[in-house]
């Protein structure tokens, strides 16, 4: 798979499919522990799915039109990762929750 998609390709699939087990492991966890796994599960699987639209703009080596519509897509689909971000840092600091 690595000769044939690149090194970050098949990196993002490994990282999406993480986020993927992480987010349907939430039924038993959350029934059995209390863990709620969802949000993490679906950051991962953006985290993974960012990284595999910047390995195909690598790969390809894309220009014009298609490249601006993958950055853009890259882009929104950072929005959420850059909020955990904030908000960790935000905790970290304050030892509140952001929006508390």
């Amino acid at each position: 798979m690595v000769k044939r998609f690149g090194k970050l390709i098949t990196a993002s699939f490994i990282i999406m499919a993480i986020g993927l087990v992480t987010f349907l492991l939430v039924i038993p966890l959350y029934g059995y522990f209390g863990i709620d796994t969802d949000i993490i599960g679906l950051l991962i699987l953006d985290i993974g799915l960012v990284i595999c639209i910047i390995g195909i703009i690598r790969w390809k080596k894309l220009h014009g039109f298609k490249l601006v519509i993958l950055i853009v897509l890259a882009s929104v689909l950072s929005i959420p990762i850059l909020m955990m971000v904030v908000s960790l840092i935000y905790y970290l600091i304050s030892g509140r929750p952001l929006g508390d």
